[in-house]
């Protein structure tokens, strides 16, 4: 687990480095104006993608991991339910983004954007058979491509032949669609793709499938959905501000996403609820010091990385990272926890911390973003997670039996494993370099 983790955090360190390279690059191209436009206009295809996966990623992995059928009808009945729910999606893309955009953007950016979701949509199905299998490392292969991918592309749609904004809702296109081939070529000799229906795991698939997506659907849109109110009460500016500053913000998450993604799959493999809770709070212990000396450390820093990296046009996103940083830090602890209990199959759990988190963030959005635009949005992001973090983590120590002091502060016995395991690769690397 020690080295899927870290790998899997080596892996998440080079994404993350590519997407801020993309995120620099695709601001200097395109402003903020162009910016906010391809951020606003890609947030119902990433809302509707949720939806329509169903939790069926989710739930595939659970069930592949728990084995509770052939492995194979797992997976041809996955590719048939991905090809009727892509569908759907598909036709309810087009037509929000129609009503929404039509006569303001060319109708051939609504088509690229629309055209994602089924295949970002296969790419997460694919993702829910490498986790439950437990192949981590195919998962973080996959992740490099794309990063890869999307510089590569952005670079020559964008960069190179100055197709805008156009060119870069293609380069999310043609990434994904690239990505999907590589994803498929991993799995080419394990499994057989084969679009078929078999009774009775449709059933099971979309009754545990339901819980992860709901409980899925109302986290992702309390990202979302200040973005949604920004871009209606300010301008497509404030949005393209925003939205570099919650990704800088959000590159936090990077490590406990890293993390949950190995939670899922141990907990969902787990005999023992007991081992699984034990892991999650040694985890939750370890990594929370290491967040908050970034967390300061970033504070303090933003307003000069938006400066030199971004440029003067971009100097309010600062603020906005201020703004969202301890909120961002706050909702590591509700991420990994989430991870643990959807893995062992309550995923819903959450849901009502996440719903009143939602509320609180929609409120607050409506009294502060018409007055301070996107520093409103990050207050009311910040307070919303702030609540959700710290509710889920007295409600989980409740629902364990475990205190609070084991959940967040570390104790001898991991200072003990700290120092044997530095140890350990001190020792090994003296080994190498003697070699």
């Amino acid at each position: 687990m020690l080295f899927q983790i870290l790998t899997t955090i080596g892996t998440r360190l080079l994404v993350l480095f590519g997407a801020f390279i993309v995120s620099v690059l695709t601001a200097r191209l395109l402003g903020p104006e162009g910016k906010g436009m391809i951020t606003a206009i890609l947030v119902i295809p990433t809302l509707v993608v949720t939806i329509a996966d169903l939790g069926i990623r989710q739930a595939a992995a659970y069930l592949i991991g728990k084995k509770l059928f052939n492995y194979n009808d797992i997976v041809s009945t996955l590719l048939f339910m991905w090809l009727i729910s892509s569908s759907l999606s598909v036709a309810v893309v087009m037509g929000i983004l129609l009503l929404q955009y039509g006569g303001e953007y060319s109708w051939e950016l609504l088509v690229i954007c629309t055209l994602t979701v089924p295949v970002n949509l296969a790419i997460q199905y694919l993702r829910g058979i490498m986790q439950g299998k437990g192949n981590i490392g195919s998962i973080n292969k996959v992740e490099i491509i794309k990063t890869a991918l999307n510089f590569i592309i952005l670079l020559i749609l964008v960069w190179a032949l100055g197709m805008g904004v156009l060119g870069a809702a293609l380069t999310q296109l043609l990434m994904a669609a690239f990505t999907l081939g590589y994803s498929m070529k991993l799995l080419l000799g394990e499994v057989k793709f084969k679009f078929k229906y078999i009774h009775p795991i449709p059933q099971q698939m979309m009754r545990q499938g339901f819980s992860f997506a709901l409980a899925l659907f109302i986290i992702q849109l309390n990202y979302r959905v200040d973005v949604i109110i920004l871009e209606r009460f300010t301008n497509v500016i404030e949005v393209g501000i925003y939205s570099v500053g919650t990704n800088l913000a959000e590159l936090i998450w990077q490590l406990p996403a890293a993390i949950g993604l190995i939670l899922f799959s141990r907990s969902a493999s787990s005999s023992s609820s007991q081992a699984a809770v034990e892991r999650t709070a040694k985890l939750i212990r370890v990594i929370m010091p290491v967040l908050v000396v970034f967390g300061v450390f970033f504070w303090f820093m933003s307003p000069l990385f938006i400066r030199l990296l971004y440029g003067a046009d971009f100097a309010e996103s600062g603020q906005v990272i201020r703004y969202l940083l301890p909120g961002i830090i706050a909702m590591v602890l509700f991420k990994l926890i989430h991870s643990d209990l959807s893995g062992r199959g309550a995923p819903l759990f959450s849901l009502r911390v996440s719903v009143i988190a939602l509320i609180m963030n929609v409120v607050l959005n409506f009294i502060l973003v018409p007055k301070y635009g996107a520093v409103g949005a990050s207050i009311s992001s910040s307070i919303s997670y702030m609540y959700a973090g710290v509710a889920f983590i007295i409600f989980y120590a409740r629902r364990e039996s475990i205190s609070l002091s084991r959940l967040l502060i570390l104790n001898k016995e991991d200072w003990a494993q700290i120092k044997s395991k530095i140890g350990s690769i001190g020792l090994r690397f003296m080994k190498l370099r003697s070699r």
